[in-house]
């Protein structure tokens, strides 16, 4: 199955973050329901990943912090996202979480950690006007929650784009 580790905005901030995304042509907006900060993609796995996965969250004391959300930006000019302010908290979590899995044998893709929100997809590249409007729609906007849980989630992959559904979840104490 097909895994990764992820933060998830309270539902009023993925709602409040919708709200501004315009509605382009050649763009599919994700679901407010999938918009999630991945910490760490672990790609395809065993389902017998989830009991590993466990023992090593389960070693970590989880604080809750605040983590701000704003800028946008682009990969490969098709995915366009929603920045998330730099947070040595965050950046702390991320390594220790994967230090974590790794002492407890998972592998996975060693990805450079660039904390984002994926706002939408496009099959065709992205026009710099309509970079420029979702730009203009989100300038001087930002959004701010306080982290209380991470969650491991399988991502099953459709023609209409990917269904992500939670298989645990860890509470901050």
């Amino acid at each position: 199955m097909r895994t990764f580790i992820s933060i998830e905005p309270p539902i009023a901030v993925r709602h409040a973050i919708r709200r501004c995304c315009p509605q382009l042509k050649n763009l599919r907006l994700l679901p407010v329901e999938q918009l999630h900060l991945t910490l760490l993609f672990l790609g395809e796995q065993p389902h017998t990943i989830c009991d590993s996965v466990s023992r090593a969250v389960e070693q970590l004391t989880l604080q809750p912090f605040t983590i701000r959300l704003r800028g946008i930006g682009q990969f490969r000019s098709t995915v366009i996202w929603l920045g998330v302010e730099f947070s040595q908290p965050l950046q702390q979590l991320q390594q220790t979480i994967s230090l974590s899995l790794q002492h407890q044998g998972i592998s996975f893709e060693a990805r450079r950690f660039h904390p984002h929100l994926t706002l939408g997809r496009s099959l065709k590249p992205l026009t710099p006007p309509e970079v420029k409007c979702f730009s203009e729609a989100l300038q001087g906007q930002e959004f701010s929650f306080t982290l209380s849980s991470i969650l491991l989630k399988e991502s099953k992959l459709h023609a209409a784009g990917a269904i992500h559904s939670t298989l645990i979840e860890w509470p901050c104490e």
